[in-house]
């Protein structure tokens, strides 16, 4: 149990390394898409090799590939979409918002495995809309002093 706590704590530490990796590729006006197909490249062989090494023999059915690579397009997409946001504006919204989405499989396992709701878990969801919430008004503010900063 320990190992998974760690390898999830990795897990997200990594790929918050990958979204500041991905900024500081756009502000050096590199190929941030090259980049990201690289990295997960490179994850992808490597999940590969630990799954051969752990599992042995693999025994892949239709289902299972095109749930696989079904899932992988959406992953990339999400991820090409998150580029695109920082691209367009602040990071701060775009990964808060890209984080958020981790609250998807919380709540479809609660809802399709009957996972309880703790009083931890429900302090956590509602700190998140309020997180979420309290950037959306201080974008609205700062947008709106922008407005007027230059129209004066």
């Amino acid at each position: 149990m320990k190992l998974a706590v760690l390898m999830c704590l990795a897990g997200a530490l990594c790929f918050g390394l990958m979204a500041c990796v991905s900024k500081l590729a756009e502000r050096k006006k590199c190929n941030t898409s090259a980049l990201v197909v690289w990295i997960f490249a490179w994850a992808t062989l490597f999940m590969a090799g630990q799954s051969f090494r752990l599992a042995g023999k693999f025994q892949l059915t239709g289902p299972v590939v095109g749930l696989a690579v079904g899932l992988g397009i959406c992953a990339a997409v999400g991820y090409f979409a998150f580029q695109s946001s920082i691209a367009l504006g602040k990071v701060t919204v775009a990964w808060l918002m890209m984080n958020l989405s981790a609250g998807v499989p919380a709540l479809v396992s609660i809802y399709l495995y009957g996972e309880k709701m703790s009083l931890l878990k429900s302090i956590a969801f509602t700190l998140a809309l309020v997180a979420l919430l309290c950037l959306f008004q201080g974008n609205r503010l700062e947008t709106r002093v922008n407005a007027s900063g230059e129209a004066a």
